[in-house]
Parts: structure tokens; C-alpha cells; sequence
């Protein structure tokens, strides 16, 4: 990986470069949701309204950016989590009651991403995931919708889309620097936190593409 971002189509690398982060006297909204996108991201604006802010983490250079809604943009990182363990500091961490982690082909509405944050907090939940859809790419079945209602323990939530609390990203965050890939790390987090993470199927999300690609990081991980 180069150390910075670079200007071409590909921006993995070592350090992050912050391109806009918005005026602290903004509207200030519950919750952070931290996406790494290419030309694109699948969170539909539905047009009711949001308690979350946007953090835009760049791996593409190229992007309509006047036409995304974001409150933060950056770009580079290792991956998701590497960026993430740069860009979160303490007054972010101060500023939200939570925080989730999406990939770009995850595809969930304004209204059922908001319904399911503000959920976890209702129910004091420290670290869970929506349930996928049925039509959803995936690699453990019990991750899939089993109901409309309630919410159940599981013995993990995969990477691609992570809720912590606050207090719960403060113990985790520490392993987000410990893997190049990000995978493995959901067997160590709920060790950490010394509690079952949650699915929560009364809320849904859509994963899009098969885990398996031949895109230029999945390509740089079979290198190594």
C-alpha cells in the first residue's frame, strides 16, 4: 500500500487524508454511520428524514461527491476499520450514542437504518447487526431473516456491517489497526465485550454482491 492516498482509481493506503468534516454547530444527530464506497453506496434516501450522520470513507478517487449527502469525506485506509481507527477520535466518540460500520453493497433505507439505531439504544444493546433479507448474498444462514419482530442473540455479526454502542466501540476499537482484511476481528469482539451480539430482525438490509471479488483489494489480499 502506498503510504497516502494517491490520485489514481485506487486508494487503499496507509493513512487517511480528510477531505471535509462538517462545522461542529451542526445539526447534531445521534448516531455516526461510517461507509467505505467506491463510484457509490447503497443507503437509500427515502426521504423521511435521518438521526444519523454520514461519514463517506473513500477507496475510489472518483465520485459525484456534490450529489452524495455526507457530513464527513475522506479517503485511504488500509481498509474500512484501519480508516476507521484513524478518523474516530475522542470527540467523535463524545459527540454519538453509536456508531455502525456499512460496506458499499449493503442496501438499507434512511427510515429502517434510523429505526434500527434508535432500536439498539432502546434496548440497550451494545453490538448487533440488522437481519438480511432472503435475497441476500450471505455466509451464515442464521443471519438471515427468521422473523419480523424482536430481536435474538447469535454468536456473531459479521464485519460488513457492525453496530457498537459507544461504550462498546471504546473497548473494540483497539483491534480495528489488527487485520488487513477485517475478517476474523467478529470472533474476537464479542470476547471483549463479554456479551452475545443481536440480530435485530424487525430491521432489514440487502447484501448485493457475493462476498468473493475480483476487485483490486480483494486481489492485493491473495498477493499476501
Amino acid at each position: 500500500f502506498k503510504r497516502v492516498p494517491g490520485k489514481a482509481n485506487y486508494c487503499n493506503s496507509k493513512y487517511i487524508s480528510v477531505l471535509f468534516n462538517q462545522n461542529r454547530n451542526a445539526l447534531k444527530r445521534d448516531y455516526l454511520v461510517f461507509i467505505r464506497c467506491g463510484t457509490e453506496h447503497q443507503l437509500i434516501d427515502d426521504g423521511r428524514g435521518r438521526n444519523f450522520d454520514i461519514a463517506l470513507n473513500l477507496y475510489s478517487d472518483y465520485m459525484d461527491k456534490d450529489k452524495m449527502l455526507y457530513e464527513y469525506l475522506f479517503v485511504g485506509g488500509i481498509n474500512k476499520l484501519n480508516a476507521a481507527y484513524q478518523f474516530i477520535n475522542n470527540d467523535l466518540m463524545n459527540r454519538y450514542k453509536g456508531f455502525i460500520f456499512l460496506d458499499d453493497d449493503l442496501e438499507i433505507s434512511y427510515t429502517h437504518l434510523s429505526g434500527f439505531l434508535q432500536y439498539c439504544t432502546n434496548n440497550n444493546m451494545t453490538y448487533a447487526q440488522p437481519r438480511l433479507t432472503q435475497d441476500s448474498y450471505y455466509s451464515y444462514n442464521y443471519l438471515l431473516n427468521k422473523s419480523c419482530e424482536g430481536w435474538r442473540p447469535v454468536d456473531m455479526v459479521e464485519v460488513m456491517c457492525p453496530f457498537f454502542s459507544t461504550e462498546a466501540l471504546k473497548l473494540v476499537s483497539r483491534t480495528f489497526n489488527l487485520s488487513y482484511s477485517t475478517w476474523g476481528l467478529m470472533h474476537i469482539w464479542p470476547n471483549l465485550l463479554e456479551t452475545a451480539p443481536a440480530v435485530v430482525d424487525e430491521f432489514k438490509i440487502k447484501h448485493t454482491r457475493p462476498h468473493c471479488s475480483d476487485g483490486s483489494f480483494y486481489k492485493y489480499m491473495k498477493e499476501i
